[in-house]
């Protein structure tokens, strides 16, 4: 079973997301529950840093979406994004509407 493993940290008015492991069908929606409650916590600065994550599925780049139309008067930005999930964010036109670090 894939697992994901979410950590916040407050930097100045940015909110770090740091993310480990997978983000796919099992982990999707405990990524989306962490990072809802933290827009509903008023957070509108979040930097994701996906330096430890490993795999995006369908179903993760779902939940990037829906916490970027959440986010839709904040800002969103991604770093430490690896080659290959940056390939599955170019072959699906994510690069063009994340913004990254």
């Amino acid at each position: 079973m894939a697992t994901l493993n979410l950590n916040a940290e407050k930097s100045g008015g940015t909110t770090i997301v740091k993310v480990e492991g997978r983000i796919d069908t099992n982990t999707a929606p405990e990524f989306s529950a962490f990072t809802d409650k933290l827009v509903d916590h008023g957070i509108d600065d979040i930097l994701v840093d996906l330096s430890g994550c490993d795999f995006v599925s369908s179903a993760g780049l779902r939940a990037i979406v829906a916490l970027q139309k959440r986010l839709f008067d904040g800002t969103l930005v991604f770093t430490g994004v690896s080659d290959g999930i940056m390939e599955v964010f170019t072959m699906t036109g994510f690069d063009k509407i994340l913004t990254f670090a």
